[in-house]
């Protein structure tokens, strides 16, 4: 799923029976599926196989109430779903805040699949030692890391900047949220972010680009 190249997540967040209104011809390397977004009985893990069958990762992410998402039920029923979408797909996302995270990082390691650990800030960009204490955490059990903070200022950027340039265990997967910080999702795949986000149907975080908009930005640069 990982390479030398920044690779480009296309998030989709509408009923999966209008997924394939996009296009045979996808402007992405990965999808990601926020399940937490779909309507309520959404047959997204078939919508997941078929996408995969196609060639295409798919990452199912399920996020919580308490970190952006829309996800409020039970968290057993959470990891069930999880679960089921490690047996058959190639990476879940779980937030390093929730009780699930060592248990879903221990099922994706069992199943040999990816398990992006992520941690969401969005009202600020906390202190760089704050940061470098979630990424320590964070790589402990996830494959990739991911981090995502509200940036209001040129100093969040730097700060986020020197989080990038520290030395890591694993794949650190870094954005900035907001108008003020669109540039980041480029900028920060250039210098090592190992992935970069932006929306298939709809934006699912501020500041999103289209997936589309950041692979032809990332082709003009010669990064991919």
């Amino acid at each position: 799923m990982l390479g030398d190249v920044p690779r480009v997540v296309g998030t989709f967040s509408s009923a999966p029976s209008e997924f394939w209104r996009l296009g045979p011809v996808l402007p992405c390397d990965i999808v990601e599926l926020r399940v937490d977004q779909m309507p309520a009985g959404s047959d997204w893990l078939a919508c997941g196989r078929s996408i995969e069958e196609k060639g295409t990762p798919v990452i199912v992410t399920i996020r919580s109430h308490t970190e952006g998402g829309a996800w409020s039920g039970p968290e057993d029923e959470r990891m069930a779903h999880l679960n089921r979408a490690l047996e058959q797909l190639s990476a879940v996302d779980i937030e390093l805040k929730s009780r699930l995270a060592a248990k879903v990082a221990a099922a994706a390691k069992r199943q040999k699949k990816v398990c992006i650990v992520s941690f969401h800030d969005f009202k600020r960009t906390p202190r760089l030692s704050t940061l470098k204490s979630i990424l320590s955490q964070a790589q402990k059990c996830g494959s990739v890391v991911k981090v995502s903070t509200m940036v209001k200022s040129r100093r969040d950027t730097d700060t986020l900047l020197a989080l990038l340039l520290q030395k890591r265990k694993t794949p650190l997967c870094l954005i900035g949220m907001g108008p003020a910080a669109t540039h980041t999702r480029i900028s920060f795949a250039t210098l090592g972010s190992c992935l970069t986000y932006g929306y298939l149907d709809k934006p699912a975080a501020p500041g999103q680009l289209s997936a589309a908009r950041l692979s032809e930005l990332l082709r003009e640069l010669k990064v991919r």
